[in-house]
């Protein structure tokens, strides 16, 4: 029975490792550049339902919602007051996360960001997070079990929250004051891109 020499086994170990390095650099460049993607896709989509309230289309302002697993372009005042029948979703990636504003509206010939009542924003961290009572029990709709020294439960969105501090009681939640435009926030891999709309309109990534 053939044995494996000592060059035969380093050998193999370097074949192993070039590859394991090389789909690391492969994986991580994926990822860089489906946040590239993502972040201008969103931007198009602003910009789109801005030329849509400047042309007056439909005699309606035009917005965007922010939702955690895709994005909406909505014709309306608000989400909430929106005609559905004209809605345009575009769903993101599993390794995506949105955080910042949760929705925008530009308004009808003007185009300029239509002023934000203050609101909760974020993503409350997941419960499975928090490997203590303390803090297990202090993010709203997680339990914390004794036995096995574990927090499970759903915790309860930020955008459930109506004042601030409620909101910033919760891990992952940020209360956004009263203002016009904001910024959307994408994460991948410990990477990040921003995207800037600022109390004109005026769209920008960085």
């Amino acid at each position: 029975m053939k044995s494996f020499t000592l060059i035969e086994i380093l050998i193999s170990i370097l074949i192993f490792t070039f590859l394991v390095s090389f789909l690391t650099v492969g994986i991580n460049f994926y990822k860089r550049q489906e946040l590239e993607n993502q972040a201008q896709n969103i931007v198009e989509t602003l910009r789109k339902a801005q030329l849509k309230a400047i042309s007056g289309e439909l005699d309606s302002s035009f917005g965007v919602r922010f939702e955690e697993s895709d994005y909406i372009l909505f014709k309306g005042n608000s989400f909430l007051e929106r005609d559905p029948d004209f809605d345009e979703v575009f769903y993101l990636p599993p390794l995506i996360k949105l955080e910042g504003i949760s929705e925008i509206v530009f308004l009808k010939t003007e185009g300029m960001p239509k002023e934000t009542a203050a609101h909760c924003g974020g993503s409350c961290i997941p419960c499975g997070n928090f490997n203590n009572r303390k803090d297990c029990l202090a993010q709203d709709g997680c339990s914390w079990n004794a036995r096995d020294k574990i927090c499970s439960g759903n915790c309860t969105p930020c955008q459930n929250y109506q004042n601030q501090i409620d909101c910033e009681n919760q891990s992952g939640c940020t209360w956004y004051s009263e203002t016009r435009g904001g910024n959307i926030i994408l994460k991948a891999n410990g990477e990040s891109k921003t995207i800037k709309i600022n109390e004109v309109g005026t769209i920008t990534i960085q």
